[in-house]
């Protein structure tokens, strides 16, 4: 008895150091070879990060079923993202500053005034489920705005990470943004709809507080089983059913796969959608649409769950509606 016993926590320990590895490099800027102090490194959407010294080294330790990419963002630099399996120990990470930028001009005037143009922004990024004082950027100040009013389309730029201090999930989010675009139509009466949000960027995520409270615990598990990531997660596992999703066409419930042709090629999967518009039901009450237009209705889900090209489908309902508000980490309950 007292040999087994052993034996049992020697193959535990084993477990355990087998699946912790660790990541050291140094970042230089390409041109002058010259170290980086103070760059943010961090698995994409996740809450595992860390900063360069003053020689520019880093030390970022992570789990081997990690499916985020390893960012790599500075100001003033272009951001560079990686698979942290291809990366080996030492690594020297080069990055290249971004060019002197003069800005978007438009032919046209802009027409919006700035808190226009920034209450509509934070309606389409931030979204509205969540009330506005539980979910708020902190550096407004640092996004730029334009709108073009022959295109009616909201574009949003900033340099530096937009900091979003999230009450309602228990984050404190550092979004580093890529582009932003809203597609808006005016009506008649002066209304500023919304036809299609793209939103392309990475974001580190913090706890705010050191131990995660009952209420946030709550509202992250909702907000998961809600999500565009779990959908499709679960659609390349083929779970949709375990996972708790039905699909409905021409309000018909059907076989889960029947309007899917899913092929694994490699570590990604790829999916072809066979009719023009499904109904996804989460839970027998979560109510969503998702729709091709184009007709080559095929997309690739990769390793880490997302999907490409990320314009292709559209995603009405639940799912449409959701917004950076209720965006949780890529690392939360993948254990």
């Amino acid at each position: 008895m007292k040999k087994k016993y052993i034996l049992l926590v020697f193959c535990f320990f084993v477990t355990m150091i087998s699946y912790a590895q660790t990541l050291k490099g140094i970042v230089l800027d390409e041109k002058t070879k010259e170290p980086l102090f103070g760059v943010s490194i961090y698995f994409d959407g996740t809450t595992n990060g860390t900063a360069t010294d003053g020689s520019g080294k880093f030390k970022i330790t992570y789990k081997s079923s990690t499916k985020s990419a390893l960012v790599v963002s500075y100001l003033g630099y272009e951001t560079q993202l990686f698979d942290v399996r291809k990366l080996q120990n030492g690594v020297q990470i080069y990055l290249k500053q971004k060019p002197q930028s003069l800005g978007t001009v438009f032919l046209d005037n802009d027409p919006w005034s700035r808190q226009k143009k920034m209450r509509i922004f934070k309606r389409e990024f931030l979204g509205t489920s969540v009330d506005h004082y539980l979910c708020r950027i902190m550096n407004l100040d640092d996004i730029d705005l334009t709108y073009n009013p022959r295109t009616q389309k909201l574009n949003a730029y900033c340099e530096k990470p937009i900091i979003i201090k999230n009450k309602y999930l228990g984050y404190t989010v550092e979004y580093t943004m890529e582009e932003f675009e809203a597609d808006l139509r005016l009506t008649t009466k002066g209304d500023v709809l919304t036809r299609s949000v793209y939103a392309e960027g990475s974001s580190f995520y913090r706890e705010i507080n050191e131990r995660v409270r009952r209420r946030h615990r709550k509202t992250r598990e909702i907000e998961y089983g809600q999500s565009v990531l779990y959908f499709m997660r679960s659609l390349s596992k083929k779970q949709l059913r375990q996972n708790g999703f039905q699909i409905f066409h021409k309000g018909f419930i059907v076989p889960p796969y029947k309007y899917f042709n899913i092929t694994k090629i490699g570590d990604d999967t790829k999916v072809i959608l066979t009719a023009e518009r499904l109904t996804i039901v989460y839970d027998r009450k979560y109510k969503s649409f998702m729709t091709i237009l184009e007709d080559n209705k095929a997309f690739t889900i990769n390793k880490f769950g997302n999907y490409s090209p990320p314009r292709k489908i559209s995603f009405g309902g639940v799912l449409g509606d959701k917004r950076i508000a209720n965006t949780l980490p890529l690392d939360y309950n993948l254990e």
